[in-house]
């Protein structure tokens, strides 16, 4: 083993100690206290475990004897709880420029109802940023703050966060809401339809829909239903494509069997990332929207769904396993981190999307077998 050269440690000593003295964002007070990134990320980890659910987007930067703040919190109490870290962490002089979200200037309609059969949620305010999830016409969001055209909502349904086009909202107040939300509404129940003009299947269509969009309902008409956008666009749906919101609320029973059938509804739409909707999936996309349909809401992604449910043990060549369990799968064999996804349909088949929604079986005498996953499987969950 070759021994260091002893002016090359010297040499690098002075540089940790120019360093030191230049930023203390970098290495704590004479090399004792945490540094004030290790003070945020210690603070989020305790109010904001996961960042696609919550808002703590903090970051510190040097600033003459004392560093200053900036960014977003939602939680008065996680940025309280901040600014005591770093003064018990040795930096009494903080200059908070932190932003406390929602945004007051959004105040006076502080909800929004999507209008659009279905609409992106973007990872950032553009159109060139990644798709992060969608959500259907109906669902209703918290609306955070504005960036040009664009905002940052968070959905009620499962808490994601993301940038929505203002074009695909309808801005209300909590009694707005509330009051759309208590009027007679519609459930799309076939896979895609459309509103239209008049009562008839030659009606010029106003909007497309997809299963799982809810509008309001104005009354029948033969064998259609007048319905209203929560934009206030009005037309009509053919009844046999859609179904009362709270009698087919009421009817929902989660089973085995339910599962299974509405999960090889979907068979054949492909891969979307990001996708939740009949127009496209994604792994965990898929598996949301199958139980959604059947009344059960779980969070947006793959390793968030893993933490849901109860678990079900994988030994005995899958014996315990039951149709309707969900399946979770690493990136390869021996890694544990949770990167695909889907359900169980009893006899080793399952459902999946990968590509496209298709099936594939862990029985290697399978023309359908696959081997990589059945290698991959991490873990099983019981919904419901």
């Amino acid at each position: 083993m070759q021994h260091p050269n002893p002016l090359r440690r010297i040499a690098l000593v002075v540089v940790l100690l120019i360093v030191a003295g230049a930023n203390p964002l970098l290495v704590g007070r004479a090399g004792q206290s945490p540094t004030a990134a290790d003070v945020i990320t210690r603070v989020r980890t305790q109010f904001a475990p996961d960042t696609r659910v919550a808002v703590f987007d903090v970051k510190a930067e040097s600033k003459d004897n004392g560093i200053e703040l900036t960014g977003d919190i939602e939680q008065p109490a996680a940025k309280d709880a901040l600014l005591k870290a770093l003064r018990d962490a040795g930096y009494p002089n903080v200059v908070d420029k932190i932003v406390m979200l929602p945004d007051p200037a959004l105040a006076a309609r502080p909800l929004g109802v999507v209008t659009v059969s279905v609409a992106v949620m973007k990872t950032k305010p553009s159109q060139s940023s990644e798709l992060g999830n969608q959500l259907i016409m109906g669902m209703v969001v918290k609306v955070l703050k504005k960036d040009g055209g664009w905002y940052y909502v968070q959905s009620l349904d499962d808490r994601y966060l993301g940038w929505m086009e203002s074009d695909h909202l309808a801005f209300m107040t909590r009694e707005q809401v509330d009051g759309w939300a208590r009027a007679p509404r519609a459930i799309v129940t076939e896979l895609f339809t459309l509103v239209r003009e008049q009562a008839s299947a030659d009606g010029a269509a106003v909007a497309d829909l997809v299963v799982g969009d809810i509008l309001a309902t104005t009354g029948p008409a033969g064998n259609w239903l007048g319905v209203q956008l929560p934009d206030g666009r009005k037309g009509f749906v053919s009844r046999a494509d859609a179904a009362d919101y709270q009698s087919w609320k009421s009817a929902r029973t989660i089973t085995p069997e339910t599962v299974e059938q509405t999960a090889r509804r979907f068979m054949g739409v492909p891969y979307l990332w990001g996708g939740t909707s009949a127009k496209g999936f994604d792994c965990s996309g898929f598996v949301k929207t199958v139980f959604r349909l059947n009344g059960t809401e779980l969070q947006r992604d793959a390793d968030q769904q893993s933490n849901e449910g109860t678990a079900v043990a994988t030994d005995n060549d899958l014996a315990l396993l039951k149709k309707g369990d969900v399946l979770f799968f690493g990136p390869r064999a021996g890694v544990t981190r949770i990167t695909h996804t889907g359900i169980y349909l009893g006899g080793k088949i399952f459902i999946h999307c990968s590509g496209l929604v298709k099936l594939n079986s862990f029985d290697t005498a399978s023309a359908i077998y696959s081997d990589s996953l059945l290698k991959r499987l991490v873990k099983v969950r019981r919904m419901g």
